[in-house]
C-alpha cells in the first residue's frame, strides 16, 4: 500500500479513500489510537484505502508503515509536551510525509483537537467529508494550575481552528457532544465506542472470593487510589481480591501504598493487551472510579465485553453503557462501598450482571455500527 501512496493526487474510482490523523499509532497502546485502528480495519474491510497520519520519536525509517490492517501510517517526528502532546517537528522527512499524504479523500476523520496532527490532516486532504471526533468531556488536567490554564487556552485556539477546517463535528458519547459547545461547536452527536470482538458467555463461575480488576493509566483522578480504598472498606462484607494494572505518574505512589498494605491489592504493573483481557475474561468485576474528563473509555468497553459487571463513576459514556443494566454507576465512595459489599456476598449474582453488560456490548456497541454513523455525518 505504501507505493499508492505516492499519487495520492489521482482520484481513484475503485477504491474510496480515508485520512485518519490521531496523536500515535499502534503498538502505542491508547484509547484513541485504538479506536483510529479499529476504525481503520474497518473501513480497509470495506474496501477502503486508508491513510492514517500520526505522531511518533524521531526515525530514520521510510516515509510509510503497514498498520495491523493493512492500512498505511506516516507518522510524523515529534516532540511530546506536557507529558502527552506530541508536536510535529520541521525535519526534512516530515515534509516529504506530508507532501505523500496530501490528496483526494471522501472521509477524513480528526481525532480531537488536541493535535496538531489533525490540524494538518484538514490542510492536506482535498474533497470529501471532514470530520471532528471529540474524545474527552473535560480540559486535560494536571497537578499545576498555570499549566492548566496554558493547556485549555491551546485547547481553545486549536478548536477554534479546526472549527473552521471540518464538515461536521461528533464525539464518542452523549456528555462528551455536550462538552463541546465550551468549545464553541454546536451540534454535535455522539456516536459512540465500540470493541473488536466480543467473547462467548461464561461457564459456570470458580468459587473464590469476588474478583476485582483494576487497569488503566495511574495518573490524577483515573481512579486507581480510589479503587484500593473503596475495596479495602467493602471487605468487612465478604472476601474481595482486588488486581490493579497500569502503569503511570502515581506508580511510585500505588506501589508505596502497597508495601505498607500488601493484602490490599495485586499490582502487576502494565501488561500485554492480550494479557490483559485474559484477566478480564477471569474477573467478576471491572471497577473504574475516575473522575477524569473521559470521552467514553474505551477500557470499560472491553471488560464488558469478556463479561465482567462494571463499577464505574459516572463519567462520559458511561450512561450509554449501562443503559440496559451490567453493572453500577456509582456517584462516591460510599455507594461504591455499597455495590461491592453486596457482590462479595453474592458474586454468583454478579456473574449473571456481567452476562447482561456482555450481550449488551454485542449488540450495540459494533464498530460496523459505528462506522456507519461517521460516514454518514
Amino acid at each position: 500500500m505504501g507505493s499508492e501512496q505516492q499519487t495520492s493526487d489521482t482520484p481513484s474510482s475503485a477504491r474510496p479513500r480515508a485520512l485518519i490523523a490521531a496523536p500515535f499509532y499502534p503498538p502505542h497502546i491508547g484509547g484513541i489510537e485504538r479506536y483510529s485502528a479499529n476504525v481503520a480495519q474497518e473501513l480497509v474491510d470495506r474496501g477502503w484505502q486508508v491513510d492514517v497520519l500520526a505522531c511518533g520519536p524521531r526515525s530514520q525509517e521510510p516515509t510509510a508503515r503497514p498498520g495491523p490492517g493493512g492500512e498505511a501510517v506516516h507518522e510524523l517526528d515529534a516532540v511530546i509536551a506536557a507529558s502527552r502532546l506530541p508536536i510535529p517537528l520541521p525535519t526534512r522527512r516530515n515534509r516529504a510525509i506530508l507532501r505523500t499524504v496530501q490528496g483526494s479523500y471522501d472521509f477524513t476523520l480528526v481525532q480531537s483537537h488536541l493535535f496538531i496532527s489533525g490540524l494538518l490532516a484538514t490542510s492536506l486532504s482535498r474533497g470529501g467529508r471532514r470530520v471532528w471526533l471529540n474524545h474527552g468531556s473535560g480540559h486535560v488536567p494536571t497537578d499545576s494550575r498555570l499549566l492548566n490554564a496554558a493547556i485549555a487556552g491551546y485547547e481553545h485556539v486549536l478548536a477554534l481552528l479546526l472549527r473552521r477546517r471540518v464538515d461536521a463535528q461528533a464525539a464518542v458519547s452523549n456528555e462528551s457532544a455536550a462538552w463541546m459547545r465550551h468549545l464553541g461547536v454546536r451540534g454535535a452527536v455522539g456516536v459512540g465506542n465500540a470493541v473488536a470482538s466480543v467473547a462467548p458467555a461464561r461457564g459456570p463461575r470458580e468459587p473464590g472470593p469476588l474478583r476485582v480488576l483494576y487497569a488503566g493509566r495511574l495518573e490524577p483522578g483515573k481512579g486507581a487510589d480510589e479503587a484500593i480504598e473503596m475495596v479495602e472498606k467493602a471487605r468487612s462484607a465478604g472476601p474481595i481480591e482486588l488486581t490493579i494494572c497500569g502503569d503511570g505518574s502515581q506508580r511510585p505512589a500505588i506501589e508505596e501504598l502497597l508495601r505498607d498494605r500488601p493484602a490490599a491489592a495485586r499490582y502487576l504493573g502494565p501488561i500485554p493487551h492480550d494479557e490483559l483481557l485474559a484477566l478480564m475474561g477471569t474477573a467478576d468485576v471491572f471497577i473504574y472510579p475516575s473522575t477524569y474528563p473521559e470521552g467514553f473509555p474505551t477500557v470499560l468497553l472491553e471488560a464488558g465485553a469478556q463479561g465482567c459487571a462494571v463499577l464505574t463513576y459516572p463519567v462520559a459514556g458511561t450512561a450509554e453503557l449501562l443503559a440496559e443494566g451490567g453493572g453500577w454507576r456509582v456517584t462516591d465512595r460510599d455507594q461504591g462501598v455499597a455495590a461491592l459489599s453486596a457482590a462479595a456476598q453474592d458474586p454468583a449474582a454478579v456473574t449473571s450482571q456481567g452476562e447482561v453488560m456482555r450481550r449488551s456490548i454485542e449488540t450495540r456497541f459494533t464498530w460496523t455500527h459505528l462506522v456507519d454513523r461517521l460516514l454518514a455525518l
